[in-house]
């Protein structure tokens, strides 16, 4: 089994291929797509991880019944 650190690198590097790829579709500008690579990544990323905890705070309202 992969470790977590491992988990949340992989995690990680799938996340930035994703939003530098959203962020040059979306921008006509290349230089305007570059700077808004960390706000976006940190978009995505936060986003997941306040998905993760309503999934985990749903499992232990619903799973403990």
């Amino acid at each position: 089994m992969i470790s977590f650190p491992v988990q949340v690198l992989l995690f990680t590097a799938i996340s930035v291929v994703i939003v530098v790829m959203g962020a040059f579709y979306a921008e006509r500008d290349d230089g305007r797509a570059l700077r808004s690579i960390p706000r976006r990544l940190a978009v995505f990323l936060l986003s997941c991880a306040a998905v993760a905890v309503v999934m985990l705070i749903v499992e232990a309202t619903f799973a403990s019944v």
